[in-house]
């Protein structure tokens, strides 16, 4: 297996970085800050004590984070397509519930805005991986 030259010098790197930052930051604020997360995330938290919910919701972003993390420091681009491809469904599922269970649908847009992100980075780094694996024709 040839190493991969994906890292600091690929545009796509940055791109997956920011959405690294993003789960992180997304997971830590669920713990810290549960009721502005929730808020954030485009439905109210009625009963304060429905906090966990939230919890549940933060240990996902966090943990999505940490994978990524992981993946881009390994520079693993083809395992962070898969990663990421099917990782599209969920700002996807996001935004449905947004627009069905919240008053204000407002919110619902910045999931339809990540899932497009998503396949933007998709395409990217689906396009670096077939280039980095069609033969070089000697002449």
């Amino acid at each position: 297996m040839s190493k991969s030259n994906w890292g600091p010098k690929s545009v796509s790197f940055w791109l997956v970085g920011v959405v690294t930052l993003l789960m992180l930051f997304l997971g830590v604020r669920g713990f810290i800050q549960p009721e502005a997360a929730i808020q954030g995330f485009g439905l109210p938290l009625h009963n304060n004590a429905d906090r966990y919910v939230v919890f549940v919701k933060a240990d996902r972003d966090l943990f999505i984070g940490i994978f990524l993390l992981v993946l881009m420091v390994l520079r693993m681009r083809k395992a962070l397509l898969v990663v990421m491809l099917t990782s599209i469904l969920m700002p996807i599922v996001d935004a449905t519930l947004v627009l069905t269970y919240a008053i204000d649908k407002t919110p619902s847009w910045i999931h339809i805005v990540t899932a497009l992100y998503g396949i933007i980075i998709c395409w990217m780094l689906y396009r670096e991986e077939k280039k980095q694996n069609i033969p070089a024709l000697n002449n």
